[in-house]
C-alpha cells in the first residue's frame, strides 16, 4: 500500500495547499517525481516551504535518509548494538564465529533426526538470554510448518526449565517465573501452505514488528515442507519465482527491523554418474532441497548430519547417576552413551568453510563436543 499525503504531518498552510491542489489521496511517490518549479506554480507556495515539504516527504518515503551518520558514528553505534546471539553452547558459537548474526538469513539443513528443530528451539531461548544480559528484551516468532505443536511445546518446556535454572534463580518458584517469561516472549504460528507464508512475511509480520519492535528472531521450521507437498503442481519457473519473492520479503524484514531469520531446510538425494574408462557407475549424495534459487538467497548455510561416533555424556549432566557397587563397596558415576552429530559451515561470508564441530542432544538441549 503506497503512502499518501494523509500519512504525513506538514505545516498547516503547506498541507492545506497541497491537498487542495492534488487531493489527500495523492501518492507521496508522485509528489517526489514532480518538478519543484511546477509545485511552486500550482500551489503558490514559497521556495522554502516547498523545500521543507519535499524534505519531510522524502524522510517519510525513504526512512533510511532520516539520519545521516559518518563512518565513525556508524562504527561507534555498532559497538553498542548486539550483532550476534548465542546458540547456547560455546563450542557451537566458536564454530559459527560468535553465534547467529542479526540482519541475515541462516539456513539449517540436514536429514531427519539430526537435531534441526532441537537447535531452533534452543535458539529461541538463547536469544532472550543474550539480550536480557545486556538489559534488553528479545522476542521470537516461531513458524511451524510440519511438526505437531505438542512436540514442540513439550521440548520447549524441557529446555526452558534447564535454561531458567542456569540463570541461578533464588528458588524453584523463581525458576518457574523465568520459564514462563521465556514462553511469553515466543509467538508460535502454524502454516501449512506457501501462500499463507507469503501473506505472513509481507503483511502480517510487518504489522506485528511495528507493534513489537523487540522481536529479534524469526524461525521457519521448515521451508521445504511447504514446497514438497506442492511439487507435483509446481513448474520450475513458478517455484523459482515464489522462492525469490519469499527471499526478498525475508531480506526486507532482516534489514528493516535488524533481526535474524533461521530457516530449516530438508535434504534430497542427488544422483550423479561417474565415468571410469568404459565403466559407468552411479553415486548418491544428500543435498539441500529447494535448489540453486534458494541457495543464492541465504547468507549462511549450516549442515547438520549424523555420525557413527559415540561418547559418554558429561558427568554433571541430568543423565548421570551415582551408583553404589555392593561387591566393591564403592560408588561410581554412571553415564549414558550419546550419539554424536556433526555441524559444518557450507558457506558464509564471515566464517571459514572448514569450520566444523561435533555435538550431541540430551534433555538439557544441544551441546558441542570437543572430540
Amino acid at each position: 500500500m503506497s503512502l499518501t499525503l494523509n500519512d504525513i504531518d506538514l505545516p498547516l498552510v503547506v498541507e492545506e495547499k497541497l491537498r487542495r491542489v492534488y487531493g489527500a489521496k495523492y501518492s507521496l511517490k508522485n509528489v517526489l517525481e514532480l518538478d519543484p518549479d511546477e509545485l511552486i506554480r500550482t500551489t503558490r507556495l514559497k521556495n522554502q516551504d516547498i523545500d521543507l515539504a519535499l524534505q519531510c516527504i522524502s524522510n517519510t518515503f525513504y526512512p533510511f535518509t532520516r539520519r545521516q551518520m559518518s563512518v565513525w558514528q556508524m562504527t561507534e553505534k555498532e559497538r553498542d548494538l548486539i550483532t550476534t546471539f548465542s546458540t547456547g553452547c560455546p563450542i557451537i558459537d566458536d564454530t559459527l564465529g560468535g553465534g547467529i548474526r542479526l540482519g541475515q538469513i541462516t539456513e539449517l539443513y540436514g536429514e531427519s533426526g539430526c537435531g534441526k528443530t532441537q537447535l531452533c528451539i534452543q535458539m529461541s531461548l538463547e536469544v532472550q538470554r543474550t539480550f536480557r544480559a545486556r538489559g534488553q528484551e528479545a522476542k521470537v516468532v516461531y513458524i511451524n510448518t510440519e511438526s505437531h505443536i505438542e512436540k514442540i511445546d513439550k521440548r520447549l518446556k524441557h529446555i526452558s526449565y534447564y535454561r531458567a535454572k542456569a540463570d541461578k534463580p533464588f528458588n524453584i518458584a523463581d525458576a518457574r517465573c523465568l520459564q514462563q517469561h521465556f514462553f511469553d516472549n515466543i509467538y508460535i504460528d502454524i502454516i501449512r501452505h506457501y501462500r499463507h507464508l507469503e501473506m505472513t512475511l509481507v503483511e502480517r509480520l510487518p504489522l506485528l514488528l511495528n507493534r513489537e519492535p523487540s522481536i529479534r528472531l524469526i524461525i521457519i521450521d521448515s521451508l521445504a515442507a511447504l514446497f514438497r507437498s506442492e511439487d507435483i503442481l509446481f513448474e520450475h519457473h513458478t517455484k523459482a519465482n515464489t522462492l525469490q519473492y519469499l527471499g526478498f520479503a525475508m531480506h526486507t524484514l532482516c534489514h528493516r527491523y535488524n533481526l535474524a531469520i533461521v530457516c530449516v531446510n530438508q535434504v534430497q538425494t542427488q544422483f550423479s554418474q561417474i565415468y571410469d574408462g568404459s565403466l559407468v557407475s552411479q553415486s548418491m549424495t544428500l543435498a539441500p532441497a529447494l535448489g540453486l534459487t534458494w541457495a543464492f538467497i541465504v547468507h549462511c548455510r549450516i549442515k547438520l548430519s549424523k555420525t557413527e561416533n559415540i561418547e559418554e555424556h558429561h558427568p554433571d549432566s541430568q543423565q548421570s547417576q551415582i551408583v553404589f557397587d555392593e561387591h566393591k563397596a564403592t560408588t561410581r558415576i554412571k553415564t549414558n552413551l550419546v550419539h554424536l552429530r556433526s555441524l559444518s559451515v557450507d558457506y558464509c561470508y564471515h566464517i571459514p568453510k572448514l569450520n566444523r564441530c561435533n555435538y550431541f542432544i540430551v534433555d538439557k538441549g544441544v551441546f558441542g563436543s570437543r572430540n
